[in-house]
């Protein structure tokens, strides 16, 4: 007796990624490059052949089909690469087309000087994203300090344009500051979000979840203050902040003005003074100048860096009341806390992962001036707060401004010295074991910011099904299943990923839907049972999945079912040559019925053959 298969014929269509990345022809900002390619039948196993320019060859083995590879590609190269696929008994089975991409050359505008001066085994694994805030573009480089990424400012406005990084998603985009917007782009450069013109944009700007916080600042006319120098008028302009939350349309959800929570009497003489010295040049006071946002989801609070007060101050995000202030007492009417904390001009405040607050201290204005970072413990019932942890950097490494510190998952510490040009990693018992030096034109390349990554991609993936069987040349893909489609996809990213998958009609209406989440660098086998669910003989329908985080990136798969004998021509519950004879003479005899064209391409040719007889050899 013959046995009843369901067969699914399956077409392959990938959107956004597309069938092969990177596309044919195209230009790449980065040399660690995602591979991706359709399936090929009966491959255990693939093999990536890469060539440059000069026919250096690369070659790189995987189960998947994708892989990321992080070595041999180089700037201002033109690339060709071809993937086979591999049996269990290791013959080629086949092999794609070739395919090519090339990589941009280095910009103009990258600095021309950046050195390690010091390197160790203790260096947290990774690559480093930067900014080089003169420059005014961000990059990611590796532990030798050689570029592996960079952004074309040039796509960030016609005058002047800029764009620093400073959050890497887990969807792979990256949010980053230009001149008065914020933005969330690609890795291409691509634009995805930018701020309302409505807001003036500064210092930072970030994602949590599907909204943006950013820093505004805001012009007041208010009385100038009791020690008001001569020269200035009885009224002035204080130049203060708002914080501001919007969708991802770019409507306000959430605000909050610092006019209103802080009194004027606030202040720090020192930007008086500098006012004073400045006007009518300057237009508004520098009151606060914030420089850092963090939204903590655990209490739902802001805490916010305010530079000009030297003062860190957690916000109630639901009420909008101050839930405490730390800082300079000098400038501040209420003290929260029974204990005090020396800092001053502090940059990049947040909360790591144990629950403490890590943040710069440029120490401007305090002896001596020496900047370093500190990491404080809190206690909002106790009204108590102390260091746990800081490291003091080296006399000639004061900055006055910028800075960053942040906590890396083997309790390192990555530390950007602001305009000092350095970039240091410090482990826990405060010994240095990377040291990274930027010049530019024989002067210090200023940053901001830097955080360790394992690599360009967070998120990256592919699926492979079970017992495909056909040609991806044709579009034919089939399997053999009575009940069960079953795929098994893969996360070869460095972050958690939760990805919904579905079965939809031709109107894109669901018929069944579920989800997964896979850890980083791990696979799921799924299976579909679609003996339960109300899909018709004969009708097509889409296997479609979709990263949770990112859905625009979503992979189709589509597919109909036909439950028949297929290939039984005559009838008699057996595939054998005689039903080949009968698809031999419907050729020669040029017949049209649709019965015998087994790839459904519209073409009755050997291709069907070949079809009827690997079904008859599969039997």
């Amino acid at each position: 007796m013959i046995k009843k298969y369901l067969i699914l014929l399956l077409y392959i269509t990938n959107f956004i990624l597309g069938d092969f990345i990177p596309e044919d022809n195209s230009s790449i900002n980065y040399t660690q490059v995602f591979f991706k390619w359709p399936q090929i039948e009966n491959a255990e196993s693939y093999v990536l052949n890469i060539q440059n320019s000069f026919l250096d060859t690369f070659q790189i083995n995987s189960i998947f089909n994708s892989i990321i590879v992080k070595d041999f590609i180089d700037w201002n190269h033109e690339y060709n690469w071809e993937v086979c696929g591999i049996d269990s008994l290791n013959n080629t089975v086949l092999c794609h087309d070739i395919y090519s991409f090339t990589t941009n050359p280095i910009p103009e505008y990258y600095p021309d000087n950046i050195e390690i001066l010091l390197s160790s085994d203790s260096y947290y694994p990774g690559i480093t994203i930067l900014d080089f805030d003169a420059n005014g573009f961000s990059a990611a480089v590796d532990k030798e300090g050689n570029p592996i990424w960079f952004v074309d400012k040039n796509l960030f406005g016609n005058f002047n344009p800029k764009i620093l990084v400073t959050q890497l998603l887990n969807s792979g985009n990256f949010i980053g500051i230009g001149v008065g917007s914020g933005y969330e782009f690609d890795i291409n450069g691509t634009i995805i979000f930018e701020t309302p013109s409505m807001y003036g944009t500064h210092h930072h700007f970030i994602k949590k979840d599907s909204t943006y916080f950013l820093i505004d600042a805001i012009n007041e006319l208010h009385p100038c203050p009791d020690s008001c120098p001569d020269n200035l008028p009885e009224n002035i302009y204080w130049k203060g902040d708002q914080f501001i939350q919007l969708d991802s349309s770019g409507e306000l959800i959430w605000e909050w003005n610092l006019f209103e929570y802080i009194n004027l009497s606030e202040y720090n003489p020192y930007y008086l003074d500098r006012f004073s010295n400045s006007y009518p040049e300057e237009q508004a006071m520098d009151w606060t100048h914030s420089n850092s946002i963090f939204y903590d989801i655990d209490s739902q609070s802001l805490i916010v860096s305010i530079r000009n007060l030297s003062r860190i101050i957690k916000i109630n995000y639901n009420l909008g009341n101050i839930i405490w202030e730390l800082g300079d007492t000098n400038f501040m009417d209420e003290i929260y806390f029974n204990n005090e904390i020396e800092f001053s001009q502090q940059h990049s405040v947040k909360k790591i992962d144990n629950g403490n607050i890590l943040f710069f201290d440029n120490h401007s204005f305090l002896e001596p001036e020496i900047s370093k970072c500190i990491e404080i413990e809190y206690n909002e019932l106790t009204d108590s707060v102390g260091i746990v942890w800081e490291y003091t950097l080296p006399y000639n490494l004061f900055t006055g401004s910028r800075g960053e510190c942040s906590r890396l998952n083997n309790g390192n510490t990555l530390i950007n010295v602001g305009r000092t040009g350095n970039i240091l990693e410090v482990n826990n018992n405060n010994e240095l074991v990377w040291h990274l030096r930027m010049i530019d034109d024989n002067l210090d390349a200023a940053s901001y910011r830097a955080s360790r990554v394992n690599n360009l991609y967070p998120l990256a993936f592919s699926f492979i099904i079970d017992n495909l069987k056909g040609s991806y040349l044709n579009q034919d893909y089939y399997i053999y299943n009575t009940d069960l489609f079953e795929f098994t996809l893969y996360n070869i990213g460095w972050s958690e990923q939760k990805y919904d998958f579905f079965i939809l009609n031709t109107q894109y209406e669901e018929i069944y839907t579920d989800s997964i989440i896979i850890n980083p660098s791990d696979l799921e086998p799924i299976q579909i049972d679609i003996s339960q669910l109300n899909i018709n003989d004969g009708e097509n329908y889409i296997l479609k999945v979709s990263p949770n985080i990112k859905p625009d990136l979503f992979q189709e798969t589509h597919f109909s079912i036909v439950n028949s004998y297929i290939g039984d021509f005559n009838n008699d519950n057996i595939i054998n040559i005689l039903d080949v004879i009968i698809i031999v003479n419907a050729i020669m005899g040029n017949s049209s019925n649709s019965l015998y064209d087994l790839n459904n391409d519209q073409i009755l040719n050997i291709l069907d053959i070949i079809i009827l007889i690997n079904i008859i050899l599969d039997d």
